[in-house]
Order: structure tokens, then sequence, then C-alpha cells
């Protein structure tokens, strides 16, 4: 079982150095996640409960940074989670 699902696929591929910002809004009782890129839209998920934010926000910023969106945000989601 999937624990989100992708509604808004990246839109800005290869930008380089860039700001990130998520968002989380729950419309319907279901969880968006956004990932603005400069201020807008880039990509958007639904998470199937609370607990999977967390999840569904990091595989976001994770296909960000794979795909030339670079920033510090981006790139920590690819480091390990209990990293000393």
């Amino acid at each position: 079982m999937n624990r989100y699902d992708q509604q808004v696929g990246i839109r800005r591929c290869l930008v380089g150095a860039c700001e990130h910002e998520v968002r989380v809004r729950c419309i319907n009782g279901q969880y968006h996640v956004r990932v603005i890129l400069d201020g807008l839209l880039n990509q958007e998920a639904v998470a199937h409960s609370k607990a999977d934010i967390g999840y569904t926000a990091r595989s976001l910023l994770r296909m960000e940074d794979k795909c030339g969106n670079i920033s510090a945000f981006a790139s920590a989601a690819r480091d390990r989670l209990n990293k000393r």
C-alpha cells in the first residue's frame, strides 16, 4: 500500500540553487503536502494519514534534489535519519 498519492508531478527541473518550502493543508480530511520552489508550486501529494506527512514531504524533497533543484533543505532530505 502506498503511503501517499502524487497529485502534481515535478513542474520545473534542473533549476540549480533555489529555495524550497513545504506546506501542509488539511482539505476534506486529507493532508495535502506541497513543495514550493522559489514561491511557485512544484509538487503536490496527498498523505493518507497524519503520520505519513513527514514521509511524504521527505520523499518529495528527495526527488527535488535528484532532479537538480538544489537547496540545503532538499539535500538534507537525502541524508541519513540518524546521522551523528
